[in-house]
């Protein structure tokens, strides 16, 4: 009377296992946003970092061959920090005009984000 026949035993392994699949590519799915997530903020402080330096030391080497120092220096770390600031806005921005386009719906016409000023 307990015993279950194999086309229940079937079904009730074949839903076990759907569900173990489907936990799994879940949590593989939240493992590679956290990844990309921590991809792209590496990026961005490598981009700013980048840029200072660059100012830096394209600043530091006009002062050594001119012999002009510190001016160029505080002249060329300045739009260094720029640079690196420009970078990191153009790649947010790419970033989430990326994000928008996903957002689209089957029409093709995009999600009109909420604004509670209007």
């Amino acid at each position: 009377m307990g015993d279950k026949s194999s086309s229940d035993e079937l079904s009730d392994f074949a839903k076990r296992l759907k569900d173990t699949k489907n936990s799994i590519e879940d949590r593989d799915k939240k493992m590679s946003s956290q990844g990309a997530a921590y991809s792209f903020g590496f990026r961005l402080v490598t981009d700013l970092v980048v840029g200072v330096l660059s100012g830096v030391g394209i600043g530091w080497l006009l002062d050594y061959w001119l012999g002009t120092a510190p001016w160029l220096l505080l002249v060329f770390m300045p739009l260094g920090m720029i640079a690196g600031i420009l970078n990191v806005i153009r790649a947010a921005k790419s970033v989430e005009a990326k994000r928008h386009l996903e957002k689209t719906d089957a029409t093709g016409i995009p999600g009109v984000p909420f604004d509670d000023d209007e």
